[in-house]
């Protein structure tokens, strides 16, 4: 319990769920995108520069952050319009490296030194901001919006004969997750004080792909895969250092034994259904007996 209450491990459990959720939508819609660490970097370093040489109060900073990332992946978007699959994955991984090589050769922000002095955000409000991006994801995927972008991810062709604009909802798609990884990236900054290219490696979609795909493609999954994943070496003292194995070991477990993650849509559908049929404390849970239902008079 001490370990869940320690403001490090509620900040860094915050910033994975951030970043896991922002792979979700994209991935429902079939924009098979790594291009997370360039909006992360891009998100970071916006919200950083606010902060310190604009003076905005944190809010508006970090709500700058996750426009800029935002509005980094609309190229990113534009190119998912002409090439799929593995390429895209190539395309947008390329994308994300050159973002953060700018950065490295940026003199304003530091250069391979980073910034440092970020004002600090305690970690907390990082926990109850990951909250509200949640609950916000989980009304997204549960509305219209939702079940298009996962029609427009099993079959585009399906879904573009039932009228659906196909690239305008992938786009979208992008558009809400480099805004959740540049708010991720904006409250990193903001926690840690100091940002450098760095932070911002390959490994780092990594670890955030493992989340996703433990937890499966859906709101509850991508929290749950990211929050269990995390806290799993929290919990075994010493073995920090060997996180990239032990997220292999579960993962390959879990995929062992559930190949679609711990949440996919079908249990969740599932979840939900059960929860709705729950009766209230003021109705009975079965209808009363009467001569119009069969009962014996």
């Amino acid at each position: 319990m001490s370990v869940l209450l320690s403001e490090p491990v509620q900040a860094l459990v915050g910033i994975n769920i951030l970043l896991t959720l922002s792979l979700l939508f994209p991935f429902l819609a079939g924009v098979w995108s790594l291009g997370l660490p360039g909006f992360m970097a891009t998100g970071a370093y916006v919200a950083a520069w606010c902060s310190l040489e604009a003076e905005l109060p944190i809010p508006l900073a970090l709500a700058a952050g996750a426009a800029a990332g935002a509005l980094v992946s609309i190229p990113l978007g534009l190119m998912s319009l002409r090439i799929r699959g593995i390429y895209l994955a190539i395309a947008t991984l390329a994308a994300a490296e050159l973002i953060v090589l700018f950065f490295s050769h940026f003199k304003p922000t530091g250069g391979v030194m980073g910034l440092a002095g970020i004002p600090y955000v305690e970690g907390h409000w990082i926990a109850l901001v990951a909250a509200a991006a949640f609950a916000l994801c989980v009304w997204i995927y549960r509305t219209r919006l939702g079940k298009a972008l996962f029609a427009v991810g099993s079959d585009p062709i399906v879904a573009s004969c039932n009228g659906l604009h196909v690239p305008f909802l992938q786009m979208l798609a992008l558009f809400l997750g480099g805004g959740l990884a540049g708010l991720a990236g904006g409250l990193f900054g903001h926690y840690y004080s100091f940002i450098s290219p760095a932070n911002f490696g390959f490994s780092r979609t990594v670890d955030i792909l493992l989340f996703l795909v433990a937890g499966g493609l859906t709101p509850l999954g991508a929290a749950a895969g990211s929050a269990i994943l995390t806290l799993v070496p929290q919990f075994i003292a010493g073995f920090e250092t060997w996180a990239p194995a032990l997220y292999a070991a579960v993962v390959i477990v879990i995929m062992a034994v559930l190949p679609q993650g711990l949440f996919p849509k079908n249990r969740v559908n599932g979840l939900f259904k059960r929860l709705q049929r729950v009766p209230t404390l003021d109705e009975p849970a079965t209808q009363p007996l009467s001569p119009h239902n069969g009962a014996v008079t």
